[in-house]
């Protein structure tokens, strides 16, 4: 399948690419073990896939595996230090990537479980909380990270601001076509189009007694 072939190749470049910097560039260990990392995250819609756990539309698979090779490919050629604007650019793909995965979790919820009814604009505005909060929490992460480990993904409070706008404009993008997309399609269920797991649907709450 299409998208197996992009998880395997993403994989597979980044793999490369970290094997490279062990051998021929002067890299820190948190930045080869995040070549590693990310690498191996870049199988993860194929091994759900297979493992029948969920089936990820092609669009998504892409976006995830765009989100997280450019993540990698930065921390490992240093492009967070040299370009100014790649920072900002990450967070921004990143946050639209994980506000999709809140909004599809979110569907799967409202549509399964009887006392939860969202409706499109509680859709929106559950994206925006959680995306804010997530924001703040990520941040911290770094800041923790900074302090055990030496690194330097803090670089001053301005960064810190930055990638919390970054953060804020991607969880809003997503809320805005939310909005959109529940207006045109107000049945949709992320369980049925991503071939979820019975027992991943069963967590979401009771089935509706329609279904």
């Amino acid at each position: 399948m299409v998208s197996d072939a992009i998880c395997i190749i993403a994989f597979a470049v980044l793999l490369v690419l970290t094997v490279r910097s062990y051998f021929f560039e002067d890299r820190l260990e948190y930045q080869l073990n995040t070549g590693l990392f990310t690498s191996v995250f870049c199988l993860v819609p194929m091994i759900f896939r297979r493992a029948k756990v969920m089936r990820l539309p092609l669009l998504f698979v892409l976006m995830i595996d765009v989100a997280i090779f450019i993540h990698g490919y930065g921390v490992l050629f240093m492009e967070y230090d040299d370009l100014l604007w790649y920072d900002s650019v990450t967070h921004t793909v990143s946050s639209v990537v994980v506000g999709l995965c809140v909004f599809y979790a979110l569907t799967v919820v409202d549509g399964h479980d009887e006392k939860v009814r969202l409706g499109k604009k509680g859709l929106s505005v559950f994206i925006v909380l959680v995306m804010l909060t997530f924001s703040v929490y990520w941040e911290v992460f770094e800041l923790v990270v900074d302090m055990i480990s030496g690194t330097n993904m803090q670089y001053s409070p301005f960064d810190t601001m930055r990638d919390m706008l970054s953060n804020t404009i991607g969880g809003i993008a997503v809320a805005l076509y939310v909005r959109w997309f529940m207006g045109r399609y107000p049945d949709y269920d992320a369980a049925k189009e991503f071939s979820l797991h019975p027992r991943l649907t069963k967590l979401a709450g009771h089935s509706r007694s329609t279904e």
